[in-house]
């Protein structure tokens, strides 16, 4: 058995000693053979008149013909791949050393070529042409890097100081590994061949398909072209247009691949070039009809993993044409244009997934400034690694996000996926991460302005909803893992490094924003981001480049408040607070007095296997990749909420400075507590058919959600549970509604708060998830229905509601929880006394939700045996038994 061959090492790299002005690129495509041959010729610009070396990042292909201003040099290339054999797992650490370098920032060279010594570097006359003309390409070029792998200086604008090099290689790519994707093009997949580059804006995603350097700090002008067949009948017919492979009669052979055939009005269909940059030109190539030749240009400085392009049969739909008559108005020759492609019959399903696109770009121009290039592109291809792969100007997008008119279940994820496709290109392409630790700035920047547009397109319940939704995610992920400012150092190591940032970053930038806004009086975080993306564009941020460092600059600037430890706790450090607050009323000082305490660094040490984790816990185990020590105390204000014994809301502003802080709150409320008189009023009111809500003049009261099934009638058919006397006698004692800890959503955090369980159920939408996590009992239980049967409720609350009454469908209490989930489904969507459902309507989101949701939680009902009851069972099968889809405009997604 052979050994595994090792790669010569190159010489340490410290620098590449020069900056890349210019580059032009040439790639012809085979699609029959998944292969691609072409040329490339970079410009660069020494730093010193001793450059000997020009290191370049290449892999999976060989080196044709190369040449330095002419003159031919030596080469010293290692392919890692070549000694990527895998053997066996015992293999494994010594294989996954020959990667390492690819997965540095920036990677380490792989093609190394030696300046010959007939190509002398001159210094350059100031005045003289050529120094002029390489003085505007290094305007628009990229940082001098010599200082480090991301420099911090800026574009140089001075006259260059030595003669430029052009370097001409052309290459083949034979067994194409990575960075481009072919589809359809394999015996027996049906699907329309097509082909895109994979390249993302991750560190170690960069792009392999040219020799170039692969560094997201070098950006310099572009000048692409890209080969193909002319249509869909000519990606399999290479050999049919040559004379020698034509039949007698001197006509082409049938359009096919190893079997594949191509209906006669698929063969006519044009392939189009995507490509990042603006079209310049189309050509037929003279020689052979049936290939063309599409070329782009990129006067904006990019790096190579920011250019990307698709070829394919696509349609083309301009959704410019969905931009409001005013809007269109208001932006005038300002309004971005914005094109879209798709495969073949999913045109429509393009519209309307993206008919939103045109709103959003619009809005991110108007709030946060001028979109960065010239226009918009998205593709939209099948086996895309990612949602979402953002190229400058261009993002090709997975197929899978497309959704027709009548399937409403995807709506949310897949706008909000392709809304962050369209943030990046403001940050994440036009401004980058200066270092691998700055990740969390341009994603989390890009995903805060992306759900900042998905409340003004959904509403704010749905947006404060789900930013609740990924507080409780990162609780619960937070635990024994490193920084996000650290994560950015490991993000090649497992998906969900990136995925923790995508989530934890903007939820960071959220609460920073509540907190600045809080104490200036206005919105301070779309400032602060409209104040970035204007740096950027107007050259104050060098090579476009984002630290940490100078985001913090700028938060405080504008903020005009010193932000050290909030970074120090939320972004250099790592996990979240856990707050347990206990409450006492003092009724001789008329004060609440409540104490707070931090016990995050009480959670236990070790936990138990997760599938869902484990995988990336044995590869950090390996790396050495070890969790930041967690952080005893987290500082801040939070605001506390009281609602006292007259109805009346009052705000407190504590500050939480040390692991546990004591405070008292001043009682304001004169009056009696009259909660107990308004319960027996509702009573009364719901016997006799009066309005439960009327009051008299005197009583105050405000809260009235989750009153409903008061009579007594629905308290005997849907088997309610009441207060017992003394629960109402202590009720009655106490002076205050209820308290809410961190009203103004301040803190990413799990809080505790001791209080008797009734008063929990004056708070339903802060307390579902400490009322679930009681033991089951009959009276929470009704709490749960007449939350679940309050239509006033937001949706997601009442999903919650129906949720948490799976706990309850417990033999212990006969049962209850799955009966009120049945009773439920039955008020809701059942014909009135009959287990027959009604036809189907899902024209009604929330009751839509709901009637998925139900059945799935009665699915999850267990008896004490961890078997499914036959009651359960039963439900389930008539209910699908009479489901009735005929005459419903609106259709179910398979996926539910």
């Amino acid at each position: 058995m052979p050994g595994v061959v090792d790669a010569p090492a190159g010489p340490a790299w410290q620098g590449l000693g020069f900056t890349v002005a210019h580059q032009k690129v040439e790639l012809e495509l085979d699609f029959a053979n998944k292969s691609l041959k072409g040329k490339t010729e970079i410009t660069i610009h020494p730093h010193y008149k001793e450059l000997r070396v020009i290191r370049l990042n290449f892999r999976q292909g060989e080196i044709r013909r190369l040449n330095v201003s002419g003159k031919i040099p030596s080469m010293k290339y290692a392919d890692p791949y070549e000694s990527l054999q895998l053997y066996g797992p015992h293999y494994h650490q010594r294989l996954s050393s020959k990667i390492d370098g690819l997965l540095k920032c920036p990677p380490e060279p792989d093609l190394l070529l030696s300046v010959p010594k007939s190509v002398r570097i001159e210094e350059l006359d100031p005045f003289s042409v050529e120094a002029q003309d390489q003085m505007a390409l290094r305007a628009t070029g990229a940082a001098d890097d010599s200082e480090g792998p991301l420099s911090s200086k800026a574009p140089d604008t001075t006259l260059p100081r030595f003669t430029a090099l052009t370097v001409n290689i052309e290459f083949t790519i034979d067994n194409i590994k990575d960075g481009l994707q072919f589809v359809g093009v394999e015996n027996g997949d049906r699907r329309y061949p097509h082909a895109f580059t994979t390249n993302s804006l991750g560190y170690g995603a960069g792009c392999p398909l040219f020799p170039c350097v692969d560094d997201p700090s070098s950006r310099c002008t572009w000048e692409l072209s890209i080969k193909c067949p002319c249509s869909l009948g000519d990606v399999f017919d290479r050999k049919i247009r040559d004379p020698v492979s034509s039949n007698a009669s001197g006509r082409p052979k049938p359009t096919s691949n190893l079997g594949r055939y191509i209906s006669p009005d698929d063969e006519a269909l044009d392939l189009l070039v995507v490509c990042s940059g603006d079209m310049t030109d189309e050509i037929i190539d003279p020689k052979d009809t049936s290939k063309k030749t599409v070329s782009f240009a990129c006067t904006s400085p990019l790096s190579a993993q920011q250019v990307g392009f698709a070829v394919g049969p696509f349609e083309y739909v301009n959704l410019a044409h969905f931009r409001e008559s005013d809007q269109d108005e208001q932006l005038g020759q300002n309004a971005i244009p914005l094109h879209a492609f798709c495969l073949p019959g999913r045109g429509d399903e393009l519209r309307n997934t993206c008919f939103p696109m045109a709103k959003a770009i619009d809005f991110f121009s108007l709030s946060y400034g001028s979109y960065p290039f010239s226009s918009y592109k998205m593709c939209f291809v099948d086996d895309a690694p990612e949602d979402t792969l953002s190229t400058a100007c261009l993002s090709i997008c997975s197929s899978h996000l497309l959704f027709p008119e009548d399937i409403i279940d995807p709506m949310y994820d897949a706008t909000r996926a392709l809304v962050y496709g369209l943030a990046s290109q403001w940050i994440g392409v036009n401004i980058v991460p200066k270092a691998p630790t700055d990740t969390w700035v341009t994603v989390g920047v890009a995903w805060f302005i992306t759900d900042t547009f998905m409340r003004k397109l959904c509403g704010n319940n749905e947006y404060r909803f789900r930013l609740k939704q990924m507080s409780d995610r990162v609780c619960e992920l937070d635990y024994e893992r490193p920084s996000i400012f650290d994560m950015g150092n490991i993000l090649q190591l497992d998906s969900s490094e990136i995925d923790f940032i995508a989530l934890k970053a903007p939820l960071v930038l959220f609460i920073l924003d509540r907190r600045l806004t809080k104490a200036s009086g206005k919105a301070t975080m779309s400032r602060i981001i409209s104040r970035l993306f204007l740096n950027a564009r107007m050259g104050d941020i060098p090579n476009g480049a984002v630290s940490t460092m100078l985001f913090q600059k700028t938060c405080e600037r504008l903020g005009h408040a010193k932000l050290d430890s909030f970074f120090q706790q939320w972004v250099l450090g790592a996990g979240c607070p856990r707050f347990q607050a206990t409450q006492r009323f003092n009724k001789k000082k008329l004060v609440v007095e409540m104490m707070i305490k931090q016990v995050q660094s009480e959670q236990p040490s070790t936990r138990d296997l997760d599938k869902n984790t484990f995988m990336r816990d044995v590869k950090e185990e390996i790396r050495g990749i070890y969790a930041g020590v967690v952080q005893p105390v987290f500082t801040g204000s939070m605001t506390i909420r009281i609602h006292e014994a007259d109805g009346t809301p009052y705000e407190h502003i504590v500050e939480i400075k040390e692991g546990v802080t004591k405070f008292d709150i001043p009682y304001n409320t004169k009056y009696k507590r009259l909660k107990r008189n308004k319960r027996q009023k509702e009573r009364a009111a719901a016997a006799s058919g009066g309005d439960p809500n009327a009051e008299v003049q005197e009583d105050v009261l405000l809260y009235c959600l989750g009153d409903v099934l008061q009579s007594e009638e629905e308290i005997q058919e849907w088997k309610l549970a009441d207060w017992s006397k003394e629960d109402e006698e202590r009720m009655g004692q106490e002076s205050y509604e209820w308290i809410r800890m961190d009203a103004d959503f301040e803190w990413i955090c799990k809080l505790s708060l001791v209080m008797p369980g009734y008063i929990f159920t004056l708070t339903t939408s802060q307390s579902l998830q400490y009322m679930a996590a009681q033991r089951e009992h009959p009276l929470i239980s009704t709490i749960f229905v007449r939350t679940l049967m309050d239509r006033r409720y937001f949706y997601g609350i009442r999903v919650a509601a129906a949720k948490a009454l799976i706990k309850h469908a417990k033999e212990e209490i006969n049962w209850l929880g799955l009966f009120h989930l049945e009773r439920a489904f039955q008020e809701l969507f059942c014909l009135p006394g009959s287990p027959m459902t009604r036809s189907n309507d899902f024209s009604d989101r929330a009751a839509y939700v709901l009637q998925l949701v139900i059945p799935e939680a009665i699915s999850k009902v267990r008896d004490n045996n961890g078997k499914t009851p036959m009651r359960v069972k039963r439900f389930l099968y008539d209910k699908l038994r009479f489901n009735d889809n005929s005459n419903n405009e609106v259709g179910k997604s398979t996926s539910s």
